[in-house]
């Protein structure tokens, strides 16, 4: 059943009536310091807690395996029988860093021309603040809710190991649903650039280059190897050669990517020929790789490395904890979740976003890869390229578009969704 107008029009009033309420939510997360690591949420959690109960909410806990690891949850029951749709976000943060690049505090939220800037803005406490007012706007806007929508603002998935946020709440406190929407940036070059149904996974890597380690003076005399020249003859071989086996996904059409050096260093200092180099890769896999595969295409490129260096001692391996292998996850175009946003987006932006894809990892790895739940991996406002930098910020009017759309969601969705 289509959204009614009376509906939307009850739910736009509602964000419009409440605007400077959701920007002072958002500015106040943004103050509420959470940077992952080390990872402490409980600020953030008692900013949107109250927030929620000061809506009218009576169904919101604050639960986690640590005090300091804060996810709220709030639950919306309608008492009759339908699906259940989660909203998503997270309300831990990266570090500040480097702070010296920062114009401003990084907890002293700013707004200024037209923009919120502060740690967080866009990933991810500017689109929480957007889901909080969102699911108030649904439910004051419409009676035919059925089954129960969930707010779920985790901790934790910012982290290496990320297992005290979504993977918690759902594995060990059972929390699931039919459908999860992540509101984590969605634009690279622009706002609102697709609906993405798929999330690539990660798989990351580390290469050690061992060489001899001798006097630099004697260099010209012995038949040494340097570590450090061999580690860069390696990373630019493997630019040319390291070929992933995948299947081409037409929503994804750019394939994986290999980001090689993302970390690099080698050589134990002047007057020393290096005996060891080191740098690592993260590689970006779509839907249908798998780890198995992705080890046989690196030994088949060392291989060829090897015949061409043979004097050349090269060991690799896997990140330990998710940075070994996170799994891509692919929702269905056919799901009614896909539908929902479809129609909620077209109804806010006048046009829904081409389907695509996400370009990094959400906790859609928890919900759908670990728990089978289909999910929209990142469907929210904001840049990702505003992201996981100094001066972080996020459009006014992009919050207020993504409450929109998150209400209307909600609305399509369980609406439609009833016995």
């Amino acid at each position: 059943m289509a959204i009614t107008a009376e509906e939307q029009a009850r739910a736009d009033g509602f964000i419009a009536d409440e605007r400077t309420a959701l920007l002072d939510l958002a500015a106040r997360l943004v103050a509420a310091p959470s940077p992952n690591p080390p990872g402490d949420e409980r600020q953030a959690a008692a900013v949107a807690a109250e927030a929620l109960e000061w809506l009218g909410f009576d169904d919101v806990a604050v639960l986690g395996p640590r005090p300091e690891r804060a996810n709220v949850v709030c639950r919306v029951r309608t008492g009759r029988p339908g699906r259940t749709l989660i909203l998503n976000g997270h309300l831990d943060t990266k570090p500040p860093l480097p702070l010296d690049a920062w114009t401003s505090d990084p907890y002293t939220p700013v707004f200024r021309d037209g923009r919120l800037i502060g740690l967080g803005a866009a990933d991810m406490k500017g689109p929480d603040a957007a889901l909080i007012y969102g699911l108030a706007a649904a439910v004051r806007a419409s009676a035919r809710l059925n089954g129960e929508a969930l707010l779920v603002l985790n901790a934790d998935e910012e982290g290496a190991v990320a297992t005290e946020g979504a993977l918690y709440l759902n594995r060990e406190l059972g929390i699931t649903g039919d459908g999860v929407l992540i509101a984590e940036p969605c634009g690279v070059t622009q706002p609102w650039e697709s609906i993405p149904l798929i999330s690539r996974g990660i798989t990351c890597v580390r290469f050690v280059v061992t060489g001899t380690q001798t006097h630099s003076s004697i260099s010209d005399r012995l038949p040494v190897v340097n570590a450090s020249l061999e580690a860069a003859r390696l990373l630019l071989f493997l630019e040319q050669h390291l070929k992933l086996t995948y299947e081409p996904a037409p929503l994804c059409p750019g394939g994986p990517t290999v980001n090689l050096g993302a970390t690099l260093a080698g050589g134990q200092g002047v007057a020393i020929v290096s005996g060891r180099a080191e740098f690592s890769a993260d590689i970006r896999t779509l839907p249908g790789m798998s780890q198995a595969q992705v080890k046989e295409d690196i030994e088949r490129a060392l291989a060829a490395f090897r015949r061409e260096r043979p004097r050349v001692s090269v060991a690799w391996s896997f990140y330990p904890d998710k940075r070994s292998w996170t799994q891509p996850t692919y929702t269905d175009p056919a799901d009614p979740l896909v539908g929902a946003v479809q129609a909620a987006a077209e109804a806010v932006l006048g046009q829904a976003p081409p389907l695509g894809y996400f370009p990094g990892g959400t906790d859609a790895i928890w919900w759908q890869a670990a728990a089978g739940i289909p999910t929209i991996p990142g469907f929210g406002p904001g840049l990702l390229s505003n992201c996981h930098q100094p001066n972080e910020w996020i459009a006014v009017d992009e919050l207020l578009q993504a409450a929109r759309i998150a209400a209307l969601t909600v609305i399509g969705y369980l609406s439609e969704g009833g016995a």
